[in-house]
Parts: structure tokens; C-alpha cells; sequence
């Protein structure tokens, strides 16, 4: 069998692998895609249903330690028109199609408590022109080659071949030098340039005489060797040659190769570690009866949903905290992020003789100034959401291009529309932090950033592992109940230069 049918095998095994799992969650999986079609207008997709069956099979795997609380798992109650298992497996159902992190960050599953993140390295394999052997053409981190060189790179051509790294002086002011992809120059196409990019000659007779206000010489399309005397004194360091060849022929004898550069793919990972986020809770059977007469209320299911609420909060806010930090030159556990281009701060005060429906449109601009902001630094990118705090939100709902999303109770940060094509997610719990040497509460600020298809291709990465885990209740001889809590995901900055920021002020109360 070969690399290829491996290779397609293996991911033949792993999706039949995932939606074996889908298959076995089922039952529950569709009340979940109903609850999603009440509350939230769409339908489960194929990865949240991986990804939600996935974290179902790790909590019937991590669940309890004795047959009575594993039995405990599967008592069936009923709660907003979801069948829901047991008091932890409706919140595992529920919560994570919810999170607001699905709106930004790339969302797979660990099944185990550490897995791997991989990206994407595509390095030159053939120094051509200016491209050296080795140097990046695309990485899922970096981006694509800046240079001009490494755009032509494809071309059947060399750009901007160094002369005097691989050439020698023969006179005072005479270099010479062998093009690299030899024998098939073609006539015509060959110009001498200086270190900084102008054209001192070219053979534009077609006889391999280069001539030019900088300087004669001569060039052998066959061996190609070429000879250039400048015509003043300057210093030949830097000089640089640009040529089309015959791509398919060898390049000489002793070596067949062709003209055709190569390029050599990689994929590099970088380990990704589940976090537990542990709570215990306590309440007194006083209480719960007291509740129950009262209300007709059961402490305990109402504990849960409480706490599943507070894992949602938790889960949102932490990786949103990660992307705030990162977009702003943080430090996270030993990784110092490149900080983004800041955008130019919007001031919201009305200038003379203008209207205010008019001013805050001016807002339009800056998201794009920030779209184009992480398109630059990218090449392969563009704003498509934006967290903001409230004063930000607040002039965002009031702009007429802006689409509003029915919204149940809030649960901290929350998905409040569209606009543009980005969805804006008003957090009101953004932290203040220093911007242009003014510190900024976060009510005056906002992150704009790209979540991406893939890991290859994407910003910031949440792996649910264990979203939510109840030990069984326990009594105590004093008439207290207890009850723990876990949680536990993996979050990942994949590439910090995939976000940016901004700010606004003098917006008035």
C-alpha cells in the first residue's frame, strides 16, 4: 500500500471513528438539534455533533466511581424539551453548541486530556533568485512569503539572482557570474539591477549583449555565464540579475534535474493539555426541603443548572481572555505573543456642523481599517467577529447595516448580531488595559479577529474535554450535602497575529 492510500485510510478510520460516536449519541443529539432550532434559529452541524458525542462518551468514561452513581448517569428527566441524562449529560448537551467561543475559536474535542495541535509549514526546497532553500513559503503561523522573489517564486523565471554572492570581481568595476538555471535563457529577458532595484542593462538586441545607461556585458545562454562592467566606479556588492529559462531541461551533465523549483511540506505540532476547572458545592438538607415545600423546587437539579450556567461563564470568558490578551502582546505560561496593529481610536464627539446619525457610521471605517489590519499581517485573513464592551455595543446596535439576534437571558458575554458579515459578541466584562499609554476600560474597547475553518487556518483553538463532571451527592451525619464540579478543556493561541484592537472615546451617557 502506498503513502497516499495510508493516508486516506487512516482518515477513512478516523471519520468513520467520529461518526460511530455521533451514531451512538444519537438519541440525545436530537433534542439537542431541536433546542438549537428553538433558541438559536439553525441546526446542529456535523462538528458539534462530533465534538458534543465526544465529550458524552468521555463523561460516560469518567463518570462516578461505584455502580450506583454510574447508575445515577442514565435517570432520564426532562428540561427545555432536551432528554437529558442524569444531572450532567443534559449540560454537556446543551452547553456546548451555546458557547459564545464557537463564534471565534475553532472547536474540536480532545479525546484524551492531551492531544495535539498541528500546523501547516511549506518551505522553499530550491534556492531560486532571492529565495534561499529552507526559507517559509506558507505557514499556517506566518503567513505566506513577503518577498518578491517568493511570489514569482512559481515562475519560470529567476528574480533578482544574487551577482555578487556568487560572482567575482574581475576588474575595478567588471563582475562576473553563472545563472543558476542553465542551459535555455531566453534572449531578450535578461536585465542587470542594482541593490536597489534599478535596471542598469539588458540584452534587449536578443544577441547577448546587455547594454544600458548602468553599464555592457555580455551573456552565454547556454552556460549561462555572464560578464557586466559598470559603467562608473560603484561598488558591484548587491548587483542582481532577473531572467526567464527553459525550465525542462537539466541543468547540466552531471545533474538531471530540471528548472522546476520544489517545495518541501511539512506538519509541525505543538501539544495541547486539557485544564481542569474543579468547584465543590455544599448546601444543608434544611434548605433543600424548605425550597422544595416552598416552590416545589429540587435544590440539587437547581444547584446544577446553576453551576452548568457558571461552567459556561467560565469556559467563555477564559478563552476569550486569552484572545484579548494575545491580540494585545501578552504573556500566557511562557509564550510572549506578537502584539497587532492597533486600530486608529474612534472619538465619538460630533464635530461642528455634523449630525450624529452620520458620526457613528465613521465606526464602519475603523472595522475595516482592523479587517485589513489582520489581512496584512496575514495575507490569508480578515476580521470575522468582534468582542466588545458595552459602550462599543452600544453604538454598533444603533448602525443601520446592523442585524439583531433574538436573545434568550444573558450569561456574561453574549452573540448580539451581525454586521458586515461579523458577528459581534458585547461582553461587559472586558478588562481595562493600557492602549496608545491610556489606559481604557473595557467598556470603550473591542477585539476584532478571524476563527478560521481549521487548525491550519485558524486564530484560537477550545477542545472540550470534560465540560462538565458531577460526583455523586453525599450526606453528612451534620445534615449538609455535597456535591463536585468539574470541568476540563484545552485553549490554544494558534496565531496571535490573527486579531487586533481597538478603542472609543467621548461617547457620553
Amino acid at each position: 500500500m502506498n503513502i497516499k492510500k495510508m493516508v486516506e485510510s487512516r482518515r477513512s478510520e478516523l471519520v468513520n471513528e467520529q461518526n460511530a460516536i455521533v451514531k451512538r449519541w444519537s438519541e440525545w443529539l436530537t433534542p439537542v438539534n431541536e433546542y438549537l432550532k428553538k433558541h438559536q434559529g439553525r441546526e446542529l452541524g456535523i462538528h458539534e455533533a462530533r465534538a458534543t458525542a465526544q465529550c458524552l462518551d468521555n463523561a460516560i468514561m469518567h463518570t462516578g466511581v461505584s455502580p450506583k452513581a454510574l447508575g445515577r448517569l442514565f435517570e432520564a428527566t426532562t428540561e427545555d424539551n432536551i432528554s437529558f441524562l442524569g444531572v450532567q449529560l443534559p449540560i454537556i448537551a446543551a452547553l456546548l453548541p451555546s458557547l459564545v467561543l464557537n463564534e471565534v475559536a475553532l472547536v474540536q474535542s480532545l479525546d484524551r486530556r492531551t492531544g495535539s495541535v498541528f500546523y501547516l509549514d511549506v518551505k522553499y526546497d530550491t534556492t531560486k533568485g532571492a529565495v534561499t532553500a529552507g526559507d517559509t513559503m506558507l505557514s499556517s503561523t506566518t503567513g505566506t512569503n513577503r518577498t518578491q522573489a517568493g511570489q514569482l517564486y512559481a515562475y519560470a523565471g529567476a528574480w533578482n539572482e544574487g551577482i555578487a554572492s556568487s560572482g567575482s570581481k574581475v576588474g575595478g568595476n567588471t563582475v562576473t557570474h553563472t545563472c543558476t538555471f542553465k542551459p535555455g535563457i531566453t534572449s531578450g529577458t535578461v536585465s542587470i539591477v542594482s541593490a536597489d532595484g534599478v535596471i542598469l542593462g539588458t540584452d534587449a538586441d536578443t544577441s547577448g549583449v546587455i547594454t544600458g545607461t548602468g553599464g555592457t556585458g555580455t551573456i552565454n545562454y547556454t552556460s549561462g555565464v555572464v560578464s557586466f562592467t559598470l559603467s562608473t566606479t560603484t561598488d558591484s556588492d548587491g548587483l542582481m540579475i532577473n531572467y526567464r529559462y527553459q525550465y525542462d531541461l537539466p541543468v547540466d551533465a552531471n545533474d538531471v534535474r530540471s528548472g522546476v523549483p520544489k517545495a518541501s511540506i511539512s506538519l509541525t505540532q505543538s501539544p495541547m493539555t486539557a485544564i481542569d476547572f474543579p468547584l465543590a458545592a455544599e448546601w444543608s438538607v434544611g434548605a433543600a426541603v424548605d425550597l422544595s415545600k416552598a416552590h416545589g423546587l429540587d435544590l440539587e437539579s437547581e444547584l446544577v443548572r446553576y453551576l452548568g450556567g457558571e461552567v459556561q461563564f467560565t469556559i467563555d470568558h477564559f478563552g476569550i481572555n486569552m484572545i484579548d490578551l494575545a491580540s494585545h502582546g501578552g504573556s500566557w505560561e511562557g509564550t510572549d505573543y506578537t502584539p497587532a496593529t492597533a486600530i486608529t481610536a474612534w472619538d465619538a464627539e460630533v464635530g461642528s456642523g455634523q449630525e450624529w446619525v452620520f458620526k457613528k457610521q465613521e465606526i464602519l471605517d475603523r472595522f475595516e481599517e482592523g479587517s485589513n489590519n489582520i489581512f496584512e499581517a496575514t495575507l490569508r485573513a480578515q476580521g470575522s467577529f468582534i468582542i466588545c464592551g458595552s459602550n462599543v455595543a452600544r453604538v454598533i446596535r444603533q448602525l443601520p447595516t446592523f442585524k439583531a439576534k433574538s436573545i434568550d437571558l444573558p450569561l456574561g458575554p453574549m452573540v448580539i448580531g451581525d454586521i458586515g458579515g461579523r458577528t459581534i459578541i458585547q461582553d461587559p466584562l472586558l478588562q481595562t488595559r493600557t492602549i496608545d499609554s491610556v489606559s481604557v476600560s473595557g467598556t470603550n474597547r473591542y477585539i476584532m479577529g478571524y476563527r478560521g475553518k481549521d487548525f491550519l487556518h485558524a486564530a484560537f483553538a477550545y477542545a472540550p474535554y470534560m465540560p462538565l463532571f458531577a460526583s455523586p451527592t453525599v450526606t453528612t451525619a451534620d445534615l449538609h450535602s455535597q456535591k463536585g464540579f468539574m470541568s476540563a478543556a484545552g485553549f490554544k493561541v494558534l496565531n496571535s497575529q490573527m486579531f487586533t484592537y481597538g478603542k472609543i472615546s467621548n461617547l457620553g451617557a
